[in-house]
């Protein structure tokens, strides 16, 4: 026994093989866990709903502003009377340009320039196009007029104001009515040609840069 500890030396009394501790959850702390993270997605789920229904109404917003600009522009570059129009006639129809009957709740805009007895097409969308088919049919559009002139100088044709209204009734209503929750979107077009992207709820009163003009 001596001669054992002897050679054992250093080793002698250290612990050769252990049992390690395990580590883990138990089942009530694990349904614990569920139950918070339920909690959190409840409660975060209806403002996580209005982003993204917020978000696709700007974007077709932001498809509108785009086409009123763009025959404004069109309208200077060419120096001739160039329209935006409303309506809910196919944009892959025969010749959109002269054939779409317009419309000033129509979903689907075109773009076009006179050219002689009628007019060339620079540009036709679908309404909401890239935001989806649900997307589309939820999208509510309501304008002044169904097309929107603009003469060589880039001011509109006939010296008027115009606005589109663009909403989503089927997602809520916008807000500053009772209840509402969506931000609609109006596009503002000046005598001078100026067009502009806004928020009828925003107050300018209170510096708010989304006000409408």
């Amino acid at each position: 026994m001596a001669r054992q500890r002897r050679l054992l030396g250093v080793e002698k009394g250290r612990i050769v093989l252990t049992a390690g501790r395990a580590y883990g959850f138990t089942i009530v702390e694990l349904l614990v866990g569920i139950t918070l993270v339920a909690i959190l997605l409840g409660l975060g789920a209806p403002a996580l709903g209005n982003y993204l229904q917020n978000s696709k109404l700007a974007g077709a917003a932001a498809s509108y502003f785009t086409g009123v600009q763009m025959a404004r522009t069109e309208a200077i570059r060419r120096n001739v009377r160039t329209e935006f129009i409303l309506t809910d006639t196919p944009v892959s129809a025969s010749d959109p340009a002269n054939t779409a009957a317009l419309l000033s709740n129509g979903k689907n805009w075109i773009v076009r320039a006179a050219s002689g007895a009628g007019y060339t097409l620079i540009e036709a969308k679908a309404g909401a196009e890239g935001d989806g088919s649900a997307a589309a049919a939820a999208i509510q559009v309501a304008a002044t007029a169904s097309a929107i002139p603009f003469n060589g100088f880039g001011a509109t044709a006939d010296g008027g104001t115009y606005t589109i209204d663009i909403s989503n009734p089927l997602a809520g209503g916008c807000v500053g009515s009772p209840g509402g929750t969506i931000r609609c979107r109006r596009i503002t077009v000046s005598p001078g040609g100026q067009v502009a992207a806004c928020d009828p709820a925003a107050s300018a009163a209170l510096g708010d840069s989304r006000a409408c003009p």
